[in-house]
Formats: structure tokens, C-alpha cells, sequence
């Protein structure tokens, strides 16, 4: 064997042991990546609980102040004193009695700010209103002109953000939070504003009697809430963040430091988990956090405020463990893939060497085999009518029979190595050149009929291209073969114009037997290769349809011409008689040896689709679709058409018939085909005046 032909099973081997490893390594790849996957979905879970839990902390915790709040709004000795001190206005100004009804209040939202958790440690018992001891919460009261009327030792400022909230609340009606706020000591606030219903049957023109404004230190009350419960490790963190002006901005304190609300990055860093939050809450993913640190992150917006939750974790430690077991895997599996591999080719080695010793003595064998088929192929090439020749890719001649030798004048032998144009001609050659590309592009068999120069006549060939996939050491060879067709075609058209002659007779002997239906065969002939040229049918059909229409009335010449002639309705006897008209002509014309079923054409052209026709009562796809359209071709030319019994009706009549019958006797495509045609078809109304 040579090192050429030893090559390729190494190289096969090695492909299919390429094709192995590449397949064993995107399984491994595929399983690590679930593996992967599915702890991820596992972090996704715990992140999303733990997330879940400190927003209803949140929550709760808002609806808890709302809810206290509420109270003191809705007591109704607060709202008529605010509404009396509200009535009196400036008019006890000057007085250095404070009045009642202040007294009342005073020691009401003192008492509200002890109850509910507004109070500051170490709570003044008195409470001057206009000298507030700035502290990190409190409680005011407010009028309905937002005139402080009293408020709780230590009560904050009251700047824009609580402004902002009173106007919410004073406007909808509903308890308003405002903004995470920096008071002048760096405190964090939130404070929450709920309106005070008016006093009822008070005659005034404002639609509430005041706001009750709670402030609560953040790093107090609200940022305990996002540490509550077991961290899950040391790096995860909770966050509040909120969108503002086109950035995130932190809403609590963060590990890397810095004072709450300052800390803003822009909303349009992808990467960043708390933009991410912002944009898409809820979503879990790997992301970086304020640090530029990988973190695995998802979020929740809260329900009450604008703020969202962020829950993170340091990547590199929740996927520590998961990090581990991935490289386990990728080391496990590959030294399996390796080892499975090594086994592969140490056993392909073996059985390499064994069948080399096979080879050398089959290869004796198939020489001496190959040399007797060799000479048995020549043998009936030879004696073979057609011309056989064997192409490589560049249709150069591989082997050539001894016939087309003949022709070409030259010996076998001298053909091999020449062109296919050098052998038989560039003229006869170049019909084949596109069939020759296609059966290169597809690799399937082609078969065409060509028009050759043989020996100085012009000869029809029927030619045949097959590929071959291997000859030898050579590939995508392509063998030829060319059958004279000519003397056949000769007599095919004999034989076709003979079976049209006979077929024209006997169409003339029918109309001579029935003078009243003369003309009918060749009109129903027309009709009906118009509607096959409409519908598209194939050659075969076309051939079918045309014979089948020519001789469809020939049994009428067994038919009483009296019967046919008769102007009076049939009798029963006389219909059943003209009925078997059909049985005559398919027995008068069985011994003729048609191409394509003409006899069952004939004998289907009267029957219907819902079963009501004769003589095999057949319905719907068990009618030929050439003796559907027989069956609306032969109706249309006897409507048209004059009979003995009576006129005929104009072709919009006719038309119209055959409509009213589609669905039920006619094929509804077949009658919408002629419909189209005889549009445009006006000669067919000349029928009428003959």
C-alpha cells in the first residue's frame, strides 16, 4: 500500500479522534456550565429571601408610623383644638397665658412621641415651641396654614424636604414621606407628614385642619432594618438606593464609608448592580458594586416610597465553593475524556497493524478481481448501442466504449486523456456543459435529450450523467451515457399522428350519426384543453385530457339516432339506453393501448361529486380531475349548444348553471377556471348562430 493510500485512514483517525475530543470537551463545557447555572439560581433564591424579608421589615415598619401617626390625626380633641387655635389666630399673641387648648396639645404630642417612639432619650417635660432642642426625632403639629402650633423637644428643622412632604399630604389627602434628608449634624432623617381631617360641622375653606409631622433618625430606625436576622457570609450587604437626576444615589451607609445621600454614581454604568436595580427591579445577575467589585446582586422596590432594596453578595466568595467543585470537574472529566482517548488510539494502533498483514493479501485478491471486472465491464460496453464514456472532474476522458470509438474514428485507447470536446465536439459538447455543472453542484443524476451531429446527421440522444464518487485514486467522476432516440422518436410520431387521425374519424363518424350534436366533440376538445392550460396540467394529464374529450361520445354510434333525435322527454327505457352510451365507447375503444388512463377519463364524465352521477356513482376524490374537467366542459358545449328538445342558452346562462351545480356535480375550481377563460373567449358565442 502506498504512503499515500496508508495517509488517509491516519488522517480519518485522526479527524474522528479531533471530532471525539472537541465532542467530550463541549459536554464536559455544557455540564459545567449547568452545574454552574444551577448555583447561581441557588444564590438568586437565597439573595431574593433575604431581600423579601427586609422590604416587608420596611414596610411594616413605615405602615407602623403611618399607622401612629394616624392616630394622633384622627383624635378628636386635637382637631377641635387645633381648629379653636386656628380660629383665634394672632389674637392671643400679646397674652403670656398660653391658652387651654395649647396646654391639651402639647401634652398630647408628648405623650404620641413617647407612646411611638418618637421621643428623644431624656425627654424635656416642657415643651417650648419656639425653642426647639434640635434632636434626631420628633413630632410637630402644623395648622392648616403650616403654622407650627407646637412640637416635641429636639424636633428637627422643618426645611424643604418636610415641607415637601406637608404639601403632598395637605394635597392628597394621604400620609406623604419625604426625601432621606442630612440635617446640620450629619444626621440622616425621614419624616412623615398626615393630614388632620377637619373638625366636623366646622364652616371652613380649607380641606384639612393641619398635618401631624413625625421625624425618625435613619441610623436609629430605619437602618437597623437592613441588618436584621444571620448575614449568609461576611461580605453580603443591603442597600437602599433611589434614581435621581440621572444618577443612583445611596440611600444608606456602605462599607467603603462615606455619609448616607452623598454617595451617588451615574444611572448608565450597565455594570453597576445598583443602576441595574434602578432600571430593571427585581432582576439577579453578576454585576459591580460602588467599589468596582464583582458582586452577585437582585433587588425589590419598595411599595411605599421611591426607594429600591439591593442585596449583595461578593461574587468571589459566594462562588468560592462552587468555583472548587467546577475545577474538580474540569480535572475529573478531562483526564477521563484523555484516557478514553488513549485507550482509543492504543486499540486503533493494534488493529492498524493487524490489518496491515489483512490488506497486503487482499489487496492481491482485489487486483486479480479487479483486473477480471475490468474485462468483463469492457466486454459489455462494448456491445453495448450506446456511447459510454467515463469523465474525471475536469471532463477529461477516463474510458471511453468501443462504439463511440467507432464513431469517432480513433482507437480506445487513443481517447483516454482528451477532453469531452476534443472526443466528440465542441458543438456537441457544449449542450451537455450545464448539465454537467448542476450534477457537480448537486452530485445527483441527470437525464436530457440533445440534439448531436453523429457521423455527419444530425441525431437525437437521450443522454444520461451519473456521478461517481471514487474510480481508483481519482474522485467526483462522472459517467456518460448516450442513447440513440432517434429512429424511436420517428416512430413514436407515427404512431401519434395515426392515433390522432383515427381518433379525428371517429369523432367525424359521431357527429354524421347525431346531426344535433355536430361539432360537439371538437368544441368539448377546445374547452377542455383551455381549462387543463388554466389549472396547469401536467404533460401527461394534458395528453389524457385531449384523447379522453375527442372520443368521450363515441358510444353514441350504438345509440338509436331516433333516441338522439327525439324532441319529446325519453322514457325511462330510452334514458337508461342512452346512459350505456358510456359502456359502448369503453368497450369499442378497450383494445387500444392508451398512454394515461383515457378510458377512466371517458368513463367518469358523468359522474358527480356528492355521488348522484352514473355509472360508478363515485364522489369527490374518487373522480379523475381529467374527468372533472370532461364533466364541465361537456355540460358547458351541451348548454351552449342547440339539441333537438331545445334551444340553446347564452354562454352567462350557461355560466351561471354550472355555478349554481358547483360544490354538488361540478368541481368548484374546475367551473371558476372556466369562468376566467370565457372571459375572454368571445368566439365561443359565434357556437350559437350556427
Amino acid at each position: 500500500m502506498s504512503p499515500d493510500k496508508m495517509s488517509k485512514p491516519i488522517r480519518a483517525g485522526l479527524v474522528a479522534l479531533a471530532i471525539l475530543l472537541a465532542a467530550g470537551a463541549f459536554l464536559i463545557n455544557a455540564y459545567i456550565q449547568k452545574e454552574r447555572q444551577r448555583d447561581l439560581d441557588d444564590w438568586s433564591i437565597r439573595l431574593g429571601l433575604v431581600a423579601e424579608t427586609r422590604v416587608t421589615a420596611i414596610e411594616n415598619w413605615l405602615d407602623d408610623q403611618t399607622l401612629a401617626l394616624g392616630e394622633l390625626a384622627n383624635n378628636a380633641s386635637l382637631q377641635l383644638y387645633l381648629w379653636k387655635l386656628t380660629q383665634q389666630g394672632d389674637k392671643n399673641t400679646d397674652s403670656i397665658i398660653e391658652p387651654a387648648q395649647l396646654s391639651y396639645l402639647r401634652n398630647l404630642l408628648l405623650a404620641g412621641a413617647t407612646r411611638y417612639g418618637f421621643a428623644p432619650p431624656q425627654e424635656q417635660q416642657k415643651i417650648p415651641a419656639n425653642l426647639p432642642q434640635q434632636q434626631g426625632s420628633g413630632l410637630a403639629l402644623l395648622d392648616a396654614r403650616q403654622r407650627l402650633v407646637v412640637a416635641t423637644a429636639g424636633m428637627p428643622e422643618i426645611g424643604n424636604a418636610f415641607q415637601a412632604a406637608i404639601d403632598a399630604a395637605l394635597n392628597s389627602g394621604k400620609p406623604a414621606f419625604s426625601k432621606l434628608v442630612l440635617d446640620s449634624h450629619e444626621r440622616v432623617l425621614l419624616g412623615i407628614a398626615v393630614p388632620v381631617p377637619v373638625v366636623l360641622g366646622a364652616q371652613d375653606n380649607w380641606a384639612y385642619g393641619g398635618v401631624v409631622l413625625g421625624v425618625h433618625s435613619a441610623e436609629q430606625k430605619l437602618y437597623p432594618l437592613l441588618t436584621r436576622g444571620v448575614p449568609m457570609t461576611n461580605s453580603d450587604e443591603t442597600l437602599l438606593v433611589r434614581e435621581e437626576n440621572s444618577q443612583v444615589v445611596y440611600l444608606s451607609p456602605t462599607r467603603g464609608g462615606g455619609t448616607p445621600t452623598r454617595k451617588s454614581l451615574p444611572l448608565d454604568r450597565s455594570d453597576l448592580a445598583a443602576a441595574a436595580a434602578v432600571k430593571r427591579p427585581g432582576a439577579f445577575g453578576r454585576f459591580h458594586n460602588y467599589q468596582n467589585r464583582e458582586v452577585l446582586a437582585t433587588s425589590r422596590a419598595l411599595r411605599s416610597v421611591p426607594w429600591i432594596l439591593v442585596q449583595e453578595v461578593d461574587a468571589a466568595q459566594a462562588l468560592r465553593e462552587s468555583n472548587r467543585h467546577r475545577q474538580f470537574l474540569i480535572t475529573t472529566f478531562s483526564l477521563l475524556l484523555f484516557f478514553f482517548a488513549a485507550t482509543l488510539v492504543a486499540a486503533w494502533r493494534h488493529g492498524s497493524s493487524v490489518r496491515a498483514m489483512q490488506s497486503s493479501a487482499e489487496l492481491r485478491s482485489k487486483t486479480l478481481a479487479l483486473q477480471k471486472q475490468t474485462e468483463l465491464l469492457r466486454a459489455v460496453t462494448d456491445n453495448a448501442e450506446a456511447y459510454v464514456v467515463l469523465l474525471d472532474k475536469q471532463q477529461r476522458v477516463l474510458f471511453a466504449n468501443a462504439r463511440l470509438a467507432e464513431i469517432t474514428g480513433t482507437e480506445k485507447d487513443e481517447l483516454t486523456g482528451n477532453s469531452l470536446a476534443g472526443v466528440i465536439g465542441p458543438a456537441n459538447a457544449q449542450p451537455l456543459a450545464d448539465s454537467i455543472v448542476q450534477l457537480q453542484q448537486d452530485g445527483s443524476i441527470h437525464r436530457c435529450t440533445r440534439k448531436m451531429t453523429v457521423g455527419n446527421e444530425e441525431r437525437t440522444l437521450q443522454c444520461s450523467l451519473v456521478p461517481v464518487a471514487q474510480v481508483g485514486e481519482r474522485d467526483n467522476a462522472i459517467l456518460l451515457v448516450m442513447q440513440d432516440i432517434t429512429e424511436f422518436q420517428r416512430v413514436q410520431q407515427k404512431h401519434a399522428t395515426l392515433l390522432r387521425k383515427l381518433v379525428d374519424a371517429l369523432m367525424h363518424v359521431v357527429d354524421l350519426h347525431d346531426p344535433h350534436s355536430a361539432n360537439h366533440s371538437s368544441r368539448m376538445v377546445e374547452v377542455a384543453n383551455a381549462i387543463g392550460r388554466e389549472l396547469k396540467l401536467g404533460e401527461e394529464d394534458s395528453r389524457t385530457l385531449d384523447l379522453a374529450a375527442s372520443l368521450a361520445n363515441l358510444g353514441k354510434i350504438f345509440v338509436p339516432k331516433e333516441i338522439l333525435t327525439k324532441t319529446e322527454p325519453l322514457t325511462e327505457a330510452e334514458q337508461t339506453l342512452l346512459q350505456r352510451h358510456v359502456y359502448f365507447g369503453s368497450e369499442l375503444l378497450a383494445d387500444l393501448d392508451f398512454e394515461g388512463p383515457v378510458l377512466d377519463t371517458i368513463e367518469q364524465k358523468h359522474e358527480h361529486l356528492d355521488g348522484s352521477g352514473y355509472p360508478h356513482n363515485l364522489s369527490h376524490d374518487e373522480i379523475l380531475l381529467t374527468a372533472r374537467i370532461l364533466a364541465v366542459s361537456n355540460a358547458f358545449v351541451a348548454l351552449v349548444s342547440p339539441r333537438a328538445y331545445r334551444d340553446a342558452v347564452s354562454i352567462e346562462q350557461a355560466l351561471n348553471q354550472l355555478l349554481k351545480e358547483a360544490g354538488s356535480r361540478y368541481d368548484r375550481h374546475v367551473v371558476a377556471a372556466l369562468f376566467h377563460i370565457a372571459e375572454n373567449r368571445s368566439d365561443w358565442s359565434e357556437w350559437q348562430e350556427d
